[in-house]
């Protein structure tokens, strides 16, 4: 239970550092710092609904997905300067996915397995092609010390880390207890990771020279 509070309240330390960093941010950036409030809006309402109702939070996980992926699309649409169509049809094709896993099944209350899946899937490709970007371009000389740099591969290491979770997400709930536990265990160490790397990669924004 101590490792599910970690990872509830540690996206705050990101965010509130994308607060005192923000005026020495570029577009790319205050677009991430919106997602990090968000995340934790998300985050704590759901909290708070389970806490109030002793239901699940589910309904909130698929807003959390789905306002995460549309956010960091923009991101890598900036970074790779990708082109409108192909982002109005990553953008438009996955929320209709989305809206269609909603909509069939259980709905809200079931789990997001596929559509947590598609997002995967394309946030690793989408870093992928930055990395490529960047060992083509060659135009960083020191990689590690940049926002776009950590940003990337904190996404690499979570998306491709928890994949697994929601590509068979019936073995998952069918496991014992202990077993579920433990896989869901993994996933809080990776979100906590993540947003330790998301820190990592705030504390590179620099002062910009106006």
């Amino acid at each position: 239970m101590t490792l599910v509070y970690i990872a509830l309240f540690f996206p705050l330390l990101p965010a509130i550092l994308s607060i005192i960093k923000w005026k020495s941010m570029d577009t790319p950036q205050r677009w991430f710092a919106i997602l990090l409030w968000s995340i934790v809006i998300i985050s704590f309402s759901g909290r708070l609904w389970t806490i109030q109702t002793q239901e699940s939070n589910l309904p909130f996980f698929y807003i959390y997905i789905l306002i995460e992926y549309l956010i960091l699309l923009h991101f890598f649409r900036i970074l790779l300067k990708i082109k409108n169509s192909s982002w109005l049809f990553l953008t438009v094709g996955f929320t209709i996915t989305w809206c269609i896993n909603i909509c069939t099944g259980k709905g809200w209350w079931a789990f997001p397995d596929y559509i947590h899946a598609l997002e995967a899937i394309i946030i690793i490709t989408l870093v992928i092609l930055w990395f490529i970007k960047m060992l083509k371009e060659k135009t960083i000389a020191q990689p590690y010390k940049t926002f776009e740099f950590w940003i990337c591969a904190g996404l690499l290491i979570f998306f491709s880390g928890n994949f697994l979770l929601f590509v068979f997400p019936k073995f998952i709930l069918n496991t014992g207890n202990e077993v579920f536990l433990a896989i869901w265990k993994v996933n809080n160490i990776l979100n906590i990771l993540l947003y330790s790397i998301y820190t990592i990669a705030l504390l590179c924004v620099k002062r910009r020279i106006r």
